[in-house]
């Protein structure tokens, strides 16, 4: 399958639900925000090729103009590039260097996370990702992951909107009870899976119109995006999760211990 094909596919399996006309957002910026959260979590990569206004149009159920408005609004942003006849291309740039910290407080952190809220498991299955979850996790066309989509709650309250994919075989300790009761990284420890790196990007975005869904708050409001892609020894990918977070509900906050040879 082509990129423009994983693309097209991507977008077109439930794409007219994603957009709401009972809502106050416009529908353009209902799609604009869909769009650049795919960007950014990279599941539209840098240098893919975005289906045309027409099949936009066709696959969200909106008309041209409304697909028109949307795209003018990622190149207004520098996420993508349109040029006539050769169409519009994702020309997000890489992260910057990211900073060192070590496991062990990660860890800590997510255990008493969980201690104070409670997990909403919306969807938990084993299947074929998109072709750009495949390329970060270099699997085959027919090899399967676990996908997790999840809702955190504080006092009954939406916290955090989850999406995972999961490379492991071990549905004794990896499943949808201990998922919804456990932090991702002490299953992982229980597996006998020893990580060695977690990259964590931070970010700010637009709640797209199932987030907003799930969160209780509108379409276009501002949320927390944490990318999470975490390594084992080799080096292979593991486990890729998004979370978007109620910035009246969460906070992120990192202490630094600075080392006696800094400068």
């Amino acid at each position: 399958m082509s990129q423009q094909d994983a693309l097209t596919s991507l977008l077109s399996a439930n794409a007219h639900k994603l957009l709401r006309n009972d809502l106050p957002t416009p529908l353009y910026h209902q799609m604009f925000s869909l769009l650049r959260d795919r960007i950014l979590s990279g599941e539209i990569p840098r240098g893919m090729r975005i289906p045309t206004e027409f099949d936009l149009a066709d696959s969200f159920g909106v008309s041209r103009i409304t697909a028109k408005r949307a795209l003018d609004e990622l190149a207004a942003e520098g996420l993508v590039e349109r040029r006539r006849g050769k169409g519009t291309h994702v020309i997000h740039r890489s992260r910057p260097k990211p900073m060192h910290s070590p496991l062990t407080g990660l860890i800590e952190t997510l255990e008493v996370m969980a201690e104070h809220t409670r997990v909403k498991m919306l969807q938990f299955r084993r299947s074929v990702p998109p072709e750009p979850i495949r390329a970060l996790f270099d699997t085959g066309p027919r090899d399967q992951l676990v996908q997790a989509i999840r809702l955190r709650l504080r006092n009954d309250t939406p916290l955090g909107y989850y999406v995972s994919w999961t490379r492991t075989d071990n549905d004794e300790i990896f499943n949808e009870a201990r998922l919804a009761n456990t932090a991702r990284l002490t299953l992982f420890k229980e597996m006998g899976i020893a990580l060695k790196q977690v990259e964590q990007v931070l970010s700010a975005v637009n709640a797209d119109a199932v987030a907003a869904l799930h969160l209780k708050v509108e379409p276009g409001t501002a949320l927390l995006s944490l990318e999470r892609r975490s390594y084992d020894a080799e080096g292979q990918l593991v486990d890729l999760l998004h979370i978007q977070y109620r910035p009246d509900q969460f906070t992120y906050q990192m202490t630094l211990d600075m080392e006696n040879d800094a400068g």
